[in-house]
This record gives structure tokens, C-alpha cells and sequence, in this order.
């Protein structure tokens, strides 16, 4: 996944960059490295992204929505 690449799931799935990050387990850094190409999207995140996408929409949906509850319950 290219930092376009990735600039473009966030765009599709209606997220920020700190939204991202927490829905793929990195950090909010890390995060905003992929997005800008200062260091290369990990293999995990990519397959991590793709699962998403593989899933029917209302699914993957739910799962992000998920993924944000969880990240705001554990601050």
C-alpha cells in the first residue's frame, strides 16, 4: 500500500488520520508517517486495510465503528 494508497482508505471510509490510526492498531505517528510517505505502510496495516474492505459494507461498518468505541473507552 503506497501513501496514496492509504490517504485514499482513509478518504473512503470517512476518517482522519487519527481515526486510522485507531481502527489499524498503529500509533497516531505512525500514522501520519504513512500518510505523508515518510515511512512505508507495514504489510500488516495494508492486509488490515484490505480485510476491511473485503467485508460487506455494513460489516465493516460496524467494525470500525468498533475499532473508534473501544480506541475512546480505553483514554
Amino acid at each position: 500500500m503506497t501513501k496514496d494508497e492509504f490517504n485514499q482508505w482513509t478518504e473512503k471510509h470517512h476518517l482522519n488520520i487519527e481515526q486510522a490510526s485507531k481502527v489499524l492498531g498503529v500509533s497516531r505517528s505512525t500514522a501520519f508517517k504513512y500518510a505523508n510517505g515518510s515511512r512505508p505502510v507495514s504489510k500488516a496495516v495494508s492486509y488490515g486495510a484490505e480485510v476491511i474492505d473485503l467485508l460487506p459494507k455494513e460489516k465493516s461498518l460496524k467494525l470500525i465503528q468498533k475499532r473508534l468505541d473501544k480506541s475512546q473507552n480505553e483514554t
